[in-house]
């Protein structure tokens, strides 16, 4: 599958990892050494045979995929034509969780990733061919800029967003879909977990459709941590969590986050025990862009009294792992766990990629839990990230996944039970419609 309208690398984690994004890197300036092409290829060739994915929902045959892009990819000279073929190779693959991370997206080894990572306060959303800001954050940069909730979105500094997703119109399904979830993936990311005092140009267009040009500057917010891990790219995570009290009686705990990492089964364990008399929680996915796969069965195991298949992982090998929740009694510091048996909402957008594509849909076909939103990402291959002679890493996926409905989330993502798109209307209003209509769903019956 080509994406010619964005193009972005994949950082995993860990071994088992779901997908997350951030910008492509370019060739360092200078940058001379001998890239090992052949020794290169071999590595991602072995690599691809010897995955999870087959190719065979693709159609795709290797024999003439390895004719056509071999010789290219051992003929490169520099590290720069390499990675391009490279990556032509992995496009061609028309699947996700296929990616080559540049070394410059490595941290330098030996140091600590650097507190005081910024946000401007904006979310994005998409709505049919907008892109809209769907949240400004009260008393953010973005909101002291007099940015506003409900404005379209032109371009995010170099990310041209509107010729983007005119382009995507002539796409086919399965890749406008993927593009749309890169293009949001990779907008989010930009305004948010970036350098304090990073400057964004932004290109918009208010709720009377005037265009404004509005520069934000990010501000560091200390609710903001990152997540790393020895040799891989370090990630921005966001926890936020509050207590919504619904018209009449009851209690919903709206409970978001960024990335799939530990923290956020730590901290959502403290969520549901500071608020025992909500009978209802909603977690926020949208914009969630993947992260580690115990993270996920982790906090799954909070909303199951016992042990429960969540799907099946097929590794390269054809043997067979079901991916479960697997419920605590007692905390790490010995306190007693509290588990939601209750209602439970889950929020998702295109920008719900990866584990937040596995673990909606897998809450889904068990019956545990209700989707609000748009259809996620479809991005769905637990993955790794293997080290290259080229000095760069080749993120692959290590098995194909299936729910416990047998559903292939791959390509396709998880369909709302409930769908509800943002309008430019609706967030103007400051509503949130998604939102909303979760939090009126845990309190019906109640």
């Amino acid at each position: 599958m080509k994406y010619p309208v964005v193009h972005v690398l994949a950082a995993s984690l860990a071994t088992a990892t779901c997908l997350a994004f951030a910008p492509q890197a370019t060739a360092a300036a200078g940058q001379t050494a001998d890239p090992k092409p052949k020794d290169t290829f071999a590595v991602v060739w072995e690599r691809l045979q010897s995955s999870g994915f087959k190719g065979e929902h693709e159609g795709l045959d290797w024999a003439a995929l390895k004719a056509e892009h071999q010789p290219e990819i051992e003929a490169s000279t520099d590290i720069k034509q390499l990675r391009k073929e490279i990556n032509e190779l992995l496009e061609d693959l028309k699947a996700s969780h296929f990616a080559l991370i540049p070394s410059e997206a490595m941290p330098d080894s030996g140091k600590t990733v650097s507190p005081g990572l910024g946000d401007t306060g904006l979310r994005f959303a998409l709505s049919g061919k907008q892109l809209l800001i769907e949240r400004v954050l009260p008393g953010s940069a973005a909101d002291k800029a007099g940015i506003r909730a409900g404005w379209s979105v032109d371009g995010i500094d170099d990310i041209d967003t509107t010729a983007a997703l005119g382009a995507m119109v002539e796409l086919d399904d399965d890749a406008r879909r993927q593009s749309e979830a890169i293009l949001l993936s990779r907008a989010n990311k930009h305004v948010m977990g970036i350098a304090a005092d990073a400057r964004i140009a932004l290109r918009l267009r208010d709720a009377a459709g005037k265009p404004r040009k509005v520069e934000v500057a990010a501000v560091a917010d200390p609710q903001l941590q990152s997540v790393a891990l020895p040799g891989l790219p370090p990630m921005p995570l966001r926890i936020a969590y509050r207590r919504i009290d619904r018209a009449g009686a009851g209690c919903t705990l709206h409970f978001e986050f960024n990335q799939w990492a530990m923290p956020v089964y730590e901290e959502l364990s403290d969520a549901l025990r500071e608020h025992p008399g909500c009978d209802g929680v909603v977690l926020d996915l949208r914009g969630n862009s993947g992260g580690l796969i115990p993270s996920l069965t982790a906090v799954s195991g909070l909303f199951f009294e016992k042990p429960t298949s969540l799907g099946t992982m097929t590794l390269g090998d054809g043997q067979s792992l079901q991916l479960m929740a697997l419920p605590r009694q007692v905390s790490d510091d010995g306190r007693e766990i509290r588990r939601h048996t209750g209602k439970l909402a889950i929020l998702t957008d295109r920008g719900s990629i990866s584990c937040s594509d596995i673990f909606p849909a897998s809450l889904q076909a068990v019956g545990r839990a209700r989707i609000f939103g748009s259809t996620s990402a479809g991005m769905a291959l637990p993955a790794a990230a293997v080290p290259l002679p080229s000095g760069d890493r080749l993120m692959y996926p290590t098995a194909d996944f299936v729910d416990p409905l047998k559903r292939r989330i791959e390509g396709v993502g998880v369909v709302p039970d409930q769908p509800i798109a943002p309008t430019p209307a609706s967030l103007s209003k400051g509503a949130d419609p998604v939102l909303d209509a979760a939090v009126a769903w845990t309190g019906a019956g109640s």
